[in-house]
């Protein structure tokens, strides 16, 4: 089993980037459109006439030069280019937030207005403007309905939405097709895309699992857009943690990184995570290959861009906006956890008779080989910080390197977040903790996996 995970993880880096091979702007719109419902085609129409605005407005913010209508595009399938940030359909509201921003932003540039100042008086006259209110009338009631419609990885979207439940408190419904109620239609549109929360009061909303996105953390994402998230780059911090390079994006795709208050939504104290299931890759819409998303802590690099699974503070997300009313108490847990009602598993025998070390003034070393999965707690003392300097280490290498794969890190206070991950041939890599804790998580899935590293105190 594991064998064959490590085969498919390859062929998912490749499936993925194989999206819409040379296909025009207007052919791309045609494809996207004739498998979705009437509802639907209804509703992507409006879409893309408010796209074709945004990203005209765009444009004249950026001074950028469109490029031409039959320009081909060979983009992955989560970043169609009828779509807002590539895999998102925008309802009526959302699209004439966005397009009023937009607007208001072209007026500050003529006016020589720019900085926070002018950010803040942009985003206050959005909010005293009713009409641009951006929450949704409509609300899900749980269990929420799905119906399959032409899919062919159907044990896929199942596992993925059950994966979804043992999480959370979210529940889903497996029926046969409806038209009279609110749930989701997944079908297999032209690529990866849902919209952004609930849509109506009594219809199904399409959800689109096409060639690439057969994949669980990619139908995790598309549901979690349905479930009113939105991508963890498009937070209003992320200039905070990602430098984006502009000069490497399409011309006619450099929208889907502005900035926008529409994705201003609550956080709840949940700290940007480059290892969550919303956060793009790090050569999302590049035009010639190179990088477009760098992670400012260069450690994330090869991290950014996960589908494999949500991640731990994916799900906290979910559970603190839909399950805080059903997981009362005053539980109060130690590095950002929750309440969970699972044992936390102990390391097997196989990683050793101790699972805690001690750094000290004096440099220590570490090895571990083969198959195992184990979990290695170093502490440093006096309140100091521990450094690892890692010598070698030899795992499988892949496009992106996935938690719970090969090597994760966890060196920031908060260990909600994601550690930096590590794959492949990794040497000469030094890491301090923020705190005095480090933890080491080595999974290692052939006799050829091994890691050594040096540790002490800083």
């Amino acid at each position: 089993m594991k064998l064959l995970r490590e085969i498919l993880f390859a062929l998912v880096c490749l499936h993925i980037v194989a999206g819409f091979g040379g296909l025009t702007r207007l052919r791309i719109q045609q494809e996207t459109r004739k498998d979705m419902s009437d509802d639907g085609k209804k509703r992507f129409d409006k879409h893309q006439k408010a796209m074709e605005q945004l990203v005209k407005l765009s444009n004249q913010i950026h001074d950028v030069k469109p490029s031409k209508d039959d320009d081909k595009f060979d983009l992955d399938p989560m970043s169609n280019p009828s779509m807002y940030q590539g895999d998102m359909i925008l309802n009526k509201h959302q699209s004439g937030y966005l397009l009023a921003e937009a607007k208001m932003r072209l007026e500050a540039k003529h006016a020589n207005k720019t900085g926070p100042d002018a950010e803040k008086e942009i985003v206050d006259k959005l909010k005293k403007n009713r009409a641009y209110k951006k929450d949704s009338p409509f609300k899900w009631k749980f269990p929420i309905p799905y119906y399959i419609d032409g899919v062919q990885s159907v044990g896929v979207i199942d596992n993925a939405l059950k994966n979804m439940e043992r999480e959370t408190c979210l529940t889903f419904k497996k029926t046969g097709p409806f038209k009279d109620k609110l749930g989701f239609r997944i079908f297999p549109g032209q690529g990866c895309y849902s919209y952004i929360g609930p849509i109506s009061a009594n219809k199904p909303q399409d959800v689109s699992i096409g060639h690439g996105c057969e994949w669980n953390g990619i139908i995790q994402h598309e549901v979690s857009h349905a479930l009113g998230l939105f991508h963890e780059h498009a937070r209003r911090d992320r200039d905070n943690y990602v430098d984006i390079a502009i000069q490497n994006v399409s011309p006619n795709q450099r929208h889907n990184y502005d900035k926008s208050s529409l994705a201003e939504t609550e956080t709840f104290g949940i700290p940007y995570d480059y290892g969550s299931h919303m956060q793009y890759g790090k050569t999302a819409f590049s035009s010639n290959g190179q990088l477009t998303m760098i992670p400012k802590n260069k450690l994330y690099v090869n991290t950014i861009g996960q589908f494999d699974k949500m991640q731990f503070n994916d799900v906290k997300l979910l559970n603190t906006i839909y399950c805080s009313n059903i997981c009362k108490g005053g539980i109060k847990c130690s590095n950002g956890g929750g309440p969970t009602c699972e044992d936390v598993a102990k390391n097997p025998p196989s990683c050793g008779k101790e699972n805690i070390m001690t750094a000290s003034s004096e440099e220590k070393s570490f090895s571990i080989d083969g198959v195992k999965n184990c979990v290695f707690l170093i502490k440093a003392e006096n309140n100091k910080k521990v450094k690892i300097s890692i010598d070698n280490g030899n795992f499988n290498a892949t496009q992106r390197c996935f938690p719970g794969i090969a090597l994760q890190i966890k060196f920031n206070i908060d260990k909600t977040i994601t550690g930096p991950t590590f794959c492949g041939r990794v040497q000469r890599q030094t890491l301090i903790s923020e705190g005095d804790q480090m933890f080491v998580n080595y999974v290692g899935t052939s006799s050829q996996h091994m890691l050594k590293f040096r540790y002490k105190q800083e």
